[in-house]
């Protein structure tokens, strides 16, 4: 199955459910950056850094909340990563052009604006499972924002995704935002880097919102 089969549009409903679960979470996270406070408990244990593990959890639920019309994937991940300074961290998160050789989903990535911490980024996904295979093009606004020595906060909001079918051939031809099969409709990120311990302790919190469906979104937002 490609991504040109099963065919679904974003419904105003959808949308709006899906605004108002982001405003909430927005609110959260504020609450935290101007707090100084981790992104969750989960965080403040310490057990990340002492057991060099990687957490994964549901934020609300089994991570996916139905709205009406769709799906919101909701998850938390927090890691740690040793003998590194927050500089470096920073930098590997806004060297967009190399995401391809570090993230796996990645196909391509690039800078299309940026204002000082401001990012305007354009990210090609590419994934195979089975049966289903997916290209989309993700434009996203990413805003870094530093929190004192030693912490930095960012969001990544995306302001449209496309579906490409034929990606990489001659006929390539992108769909026109919201249309397609409905694996992603929008996606947004909310994270926190901090040193701590000789190293980067990173939270990352993200969601997306998708058709309903049995649940193909996660090989970009799940475990």
């Amino acid at each position: 199955m490609t991504a040109s089969s099963n065919a679904a549009e974003l419904q105003t409903e959808t949308l709006r459910a899906y605004s108002e679960y982001i405003r909430d979470v927005r609110r959260s996270f504020d609450e935290r950056v101007a707090a100084g406070r981790a992104l969750s408990d989960v965080a403040d244990t310490g057990a990340v850094v002492r057991d060099g593990q990687v957490l994964v959890q549901a934020v609300r639920g089994d991570g996916i909340v139905p709205v009406p019309g769709g799906l919101i994937h909701h998850w938390r991940a927090v890691a740690f990563i040793p003998k590194a300074s927050l500089r470096e961290a920073i930098a590997v998160s806004q060297d967009y052009a190399n995401y391809k050789h570090v993230y796996e989903p990645v196909r391509e990535a690039a800078v299309l604006e940026q204002h000082d911490e401001t990012f305007r980024v354009l990210i090609r996904l590419h994934k195979s499972s089975g049966l289903v295979s997916a290209v989309l093009d993700v434009w996203s606004v990413v805003v870094y924002q530093q929190n004192g020595d030693g912490v930095m906060y960012s969001v990544s909001e995306s302001e449209r995704v496309a579906e490409v079918e034929n990606a990489g051939r001659p006929d390539e031809r992108r769909l026109r935002p919201d249309q397609g099969t409905g694996y992603l409709w929008r996606t947004s990120t909310f994270s926190r880097l901090a040193e701590r311990d000789a190293g980067v302790l990173v939270e990352l919190e993200n969601l997306g919102l998708s058709r309903s469906f049995p649940p193909l979104l996660g090989w970009i937002i799940e475990p």
